[in-house]
């Protein structure tokens, strides 16, 4: 693998990133973003020396490269950064620990959260994937709501009729957990064996797509739909959206594509 090859992957994290914080959706170091190359794609393992255990194995990607934000990059910062704030980070041939140039800083916080949810890429016959976190402000403020997560996944897909053409797996929400740790990745990444998106409840959004312009595409989706709702709920004193005669007239036009 060449270095050009590294720089045209870590160009297409930082223009999704540069986006992102112009959106106004990450502020300070919020947010992270990774991209699992396709296989052959790696860092010389003599180009690593810094390491972290994984307290279990992830097998689908032993001897994978991920690329991700590293912990405290700013995304508004990214294009100019990307150079070092985007870390390659390869996991061992036996599943069980990761490793990074020592030179760059830590990958991001969330990293075990990034590595459960990218092993289910295989599984979807992408040879590559990526994962954008970020905190999107109508849907943090949906996501504070104290009605039941699939009370929202229901008003979601009522608001906006894209979300049923373009979301073919869906959206969960999942309540709120501590951040950054593996039991977090675990519940995301169950969660997105059935969807294209993950709320996390009270802290942001996560969208898992074979590449950064496509999980990007996801979260402005659902960001969408949080914003029609939050609209409707001011202008209105509750949602509205589509009718059940309504969403159902749309899910059998799409069932006929």
């Amino acid at each position: 693998m060449t270095q050009d090859l590294f720089r045209d992957h870590k160009l297409e994290i930082a223009r999704v990133a540069h986006h992102l914080a112009a959106m106004g959706w990450c502020e300070g170091n919020a947010g992270n973003i990774s991209m699992l190359l396709p296989r052959g794609e790696y860092t010389p393992e003599d180009n690593l020396q810094a390491s972290m255990p994984l307290p279990e194995q992830i097998r689908p990607l032993a001897g994978r490269t991920i690329l991700i934000t590293t912990s405290g990059s700013r995304f508004r910062r990214m294009m100019l950064d990307r150079e070092s704030a985007i870390v390659p980070v390869t996991v061992s041939r036996f599943g069980n620990s990761i490793l990074w140039p020592q030179e760059y800083k830590r990958p991001s916080s969330e990293i075990s959260t990034h590595l459960q949810v990218l092993a289910l890429a295989e599984a979807r016959g992408w040879p590559a994937a990526s994962i954008v976190h970020t905190h999107s402000t109508s849907m943090l403020a949906l996501s504070s709501s104290d009605l039941p997560g699939e009370t929202l996944e229901d008003a979601m897909w009522r608001a906006h009729p894209e979300l049923s053409q373009l979301l073919d797996r869906g959206l969960r929400f999942l309540d709120f957990q501590t951040p950054g740790t593996w039991e977090l990745g675990r519940s995301t990444a169950e969660l997105f064996t059935q969807s294209d998106v993950v709320i996390w409840r009270k802290h942001g959004i996560l969208a898992f797509g074979p590449d950064p312009e496509a999980a990007c595409d996801f979260v402005e989706l659902a960001e969408k739909a949080a914003v029609l709702l939050l609209m409707e709920m001011n202008a209105f004193g509750r949602f509205q959206g589509l009718k059940d005669r309504e969403l159902k007239v749309l899910r059998d036009d799409l069932a006929r594509e």
